[in-house]
């Protein structure tokens, strides 16, 4: 009965709201729309905003994923991998002509199987998350080299190329698939139970254990359901490419974790939305669209990316210890009263 009190005051408590720091972020969507269309003619184009949609739709769907996990305190570096391994499976199903659905559910059953896989190990041994999808990335991408032979598979049937290539009533299907799965994931993550369990494991494990909740099986529905939504993307990237390429997913986990803390996901837990997410999921969009459109270098792509990533997190801590101060300050200050009230 304790228990279950306990529970309820959590749901109420970690009712996720808009921040600042997402909003910081639209902002900088807008003004990052604003520049390009003027410093590039071919920016604002139909065609070119429906590009940017039809090859972000992978990254979007597994920085879902990538934020419920560091809203836990964690990280997944392993999901480039994990894509490939899952693609290439699929790529495989697609050259016997196995039914699609059945492709689907396995590449979503597989996808999934490998994020419990990292929740197993980081529940059960401790391992920082960092340090265990680490290892299992480069066991999965020696497992890519391996099943590909050193080739590409190509010429693969256009079974899923709707997903990324097609129309619903004239609309671009990949705003669909977006805007299902954030509708999805944000009522998850506001009204579930489920949902308000990860943002209370991820500001304290340890008080959020002794209310009841099970950590550890909040984590590994963290990973799963991280892991799921990458297998869902296999099926968006061998759509868009009908093919899987050796260095496929090489830099879907750092693309994925910078649009997750560019759009205020806070690296430490506990905060963070997928509303954000998506700002920050558009934002690296339009910002990689930008620099081939203005024929910049490709290198430099990567050196903006890494550069997000550190201010992000830099003022994710500024940010942190200033709250932390604030606290203090208050229950100093609570305390005070509260002994000239004793005498």
């Amino acid at each position: 009965m304790k228990n279950t009190q306990n529970n309820g005051k959590i749901l109420k408590t970690f009712i996720p709201k808009i921040q600042r720091r997402e909003i910081f972020t639209i902002i900088l969507l807008a003004l990052e729309l604003f520049v390009f269309s003027i410093v590039s003619n071919n920016f604002l184009t139909v065609s070119n905003l429906e590009s940017i949609l039809r090859n972000s739709t992978d990254l979007a769907v597994v920085s879902i994923g990538m934020t419920m996990v560091m809203i836990l305190g964690g990280i997944d570096i392993s999901i480039g991998s994990s894509l490939g391994v899952v693609s290439i499976i699929v790529g495989w199903m697609l050259q016997s002509e196995i039914n699609p659905i059945l492709i689907g559910l396995t590449a979503i059953v597989i996808g999934m199987g490998i994020g419990y896989l990292n929740g197993f190990l980081i529940t059960k041994t401790r391992i920082p998350p960092i340090i265990a999808t680490l290892g299992t990335s480069n066991i999965l991408r020696a497992l890519i080299f391996g099943m590909l032979g050193g080739s590409w598979l190509t010429g693969l049937p256009k079974i899923f190329t709707p997903f990324t290539r097609g129309y619903l009533a004239g609309i671009p299907i990949p705003i669909f698939i977006i805007l299902i799965f954030y509708i999805l994931f944000w009522l998850f993550l506001t009204y579930t139970p489920a949902g308000r369990y990860i943002y209370a494991v991820g500001n304290s494990a340890e008080a959020s254990q002794l209310s009841g909740i099970n950590s550890d099986r909040v984590k590994k529905l963290a990973f799963s359901l991280l892991g799921a939504l990458v297998g869902f993307s296999s099926l968006i990237y061998v759509g868009r490419l009908a093919s899987v390429e050796i260095t496929v997913g090489n830099d879907l986990a750092m693309s994925s974790i910078a649009a997750v803390v560019l759009g205020g996901t806070s690296v430490l837990g506990g905060k963070g939305s997928v509303v954000g997410t998506l700002a920050g999921v558009l934002f690296m969009a339009v910002m990689k669209n930008g620099i081939v459109l203005l024929g910049i270098p490709s290198l430099w792509e990567k050196a903006v990316v890494g550069f997000l990533i550190i201010v992000s997190v830099v003022i994710d801590i500024l940010i942190s210890k200033r709250t932390e101060k604030t606290q203090r300050e208050q229950i100093s200050k609570n305390r005070t009263l509260a002994k000239i009230d004793s005498k």
